[in-house]
């Protein structure tokens, strides 16, 4: 499985051999984004893969200089996690 961040579908992804198998997506606010959606599909769970997605956004805002926020509740529960306290 491939995590990438895809920056024109604001987005980061996840595939197994070619195939989505989840993202999460944010908006683009200017100075800041929201994460909206981490979805991963159920035959995927327990893998922690909705985090490495919500880490690989993360590590785009960092590089890009742009705070974060969730209306994602699972990506709100990560960025209230120590470590991420500089995007707020």
């Amino acid at each position: 499985m491939k995590v990438v961040y895809e920056a024109d579908q604001q987005r980061a992804a996840v595939y197994d051999q070619g195939q989505l198998i989840g993202q999460c997506v944010y908006e683009d606010k200017g100075d800041h984004w929201i994460i909206t959606t981490t979805k991963v599909d159920p035959a995927y769970g327990g893998q922690g893969l909705g985090r490495q997605l919500v880490d690989a956004v993360v590590a785009a805002a960092r590089k890009q200089g742009v705070k974060l926020r969730a209306t994602c509740s699972y990506a709100v529960k990560v960025l209230a996690k120590p470590g991420y306290k500089d995007l707020h």
